[in-house]
């Protein structure tokens, strides 16, 4: 009994050690693009390290300069109002069951008011 949850608990720390690409920087990008790395691979990579890109008007100019195309750069400015929008989903979803199991520890299904943020 000793060695398998010895054994089970190694399973599951390596089940939990998955690592994570570091993220794209903005040079990196553009070495990729210098080095002929088609759009779709770029756009990959980026997904991959779930790289969120913050762009000024300069750094966009300064990646058309550097030759990267229209849908990577569009799809860096995309990264940016994706991470944003998923925020705030996660923070309604935490304020909506806070608020309910707070009010309501356990409802039966089809009882209760209606919820109603403020």
């Amino acid at each position: 009994m000793k060695y398998f949850s010895l054994i089970l608990g190694s399973l599951l720390l390596a089940a939990c050690a998955t690592t994570r690409p570091p993220p794209l920087t903005r040079a990196a990008v553009i070495d990729m693009v210098q080095a002929g790395t088609a759009d779709a691979e770029i756009i990959r990579q980026i997904n991959q390290t779930r790289t969120v890109f913050t762009l000024s008007a300069d750094d966009v100019a300064t990646l058309h300069k550097a030759g990267v195309h229209e849908p990577v750069i569009d799809y860096m400015l995309e990264t940016y109002r994706r991470a944003v929008l998923a925020e705030q989903r996660r923070r309604d979803y935490d304020r909506y069951y806070d608020y309910y199991d707070y009010a309501y520890p356990w409802p039966p299904p089809g009882y209760g008011p209606r919820m109603r943020f403020r």
